[in-house]
């Protein structure tokens, strides 16, 4: 899955400080990553876009305040944002009641079955160490380029894209395990 980098022009940056009205090229650039990435946390669609309609306000209110630097990248601070407001969201979250109401007679094998393997990819991927789960939601859930995620972690995009091929290939090699 490769995935091109979002670049965000600095004048555009510089006009969105402004004009409030000009962030709206930014966020639509940036909508899709931040959801996926939020939503695969959180694993609920209004959830995910309360957080992340509260990550784009902070953004914004971010940017006029002052509190972005054009000597950052913009991806790692907007993604930095999104992180501490799921830390926050978790810290006050109340425990929910699952409600399983849409599960038919016709469906209950398929959906057994995409249980069973979503538990079971659930169970290796908390096996993996925090950071390198971190580092699997930024490439695959909020879909940001090596260097997007080189840029957020601190480290070189070469580091980091092998960092994610061999988790993957940690992955596969306990999943066929299973199987094999």
């Amino acid at each position: 899955m490769a995935t091109k980098p979002i670049v965000i022009d600095t004048k555009l940056i510089e006009k969105a400080r402004r004009t409030p009205k000009a962030f709206a090229a930014i966020y639509w650039q940036y909508l899709n990553p931040v959801y996926r990435y939020v939503y695969r946390r959180l694993g609920n669609v209004h959830e995910a876009e309360d957080i992340t309609s509260q990550v784009f306000v902070e953004a914004l209110e971010g940017l006029i305040d002052g509190r972005y630097h054009e000597d950052g990248c913009f991806s790692a601070w907007l993604f930095t944002i999104a992180a501490h407001k799921l830390v926050d969201f978790y810290r006050l979250r109340q425990p929910m009641q699952l409600d399983d109401n849409h599960i038919t007679e016709e469906n209950l094998p398929a959906v057994v079955e995409a249980n069973e393997d979503r538990r079971h990819l659930t169970k290796l991927l908390a096996e993996l160490e925090e950071e390198k789960q971190e580092l699997l939601r930024l490439r695959f859930s909020a879909g940001l380029s090596f260097a997007e995620i080189a840029a957020l972690d601190g480290r070189n995009e070469a580091s980091v894209k092998m960092a994610v091929y061999r988790c993957i290939d940690w992955l596969r090699e306990h999943w066929e395990a299973r199987d094999g």
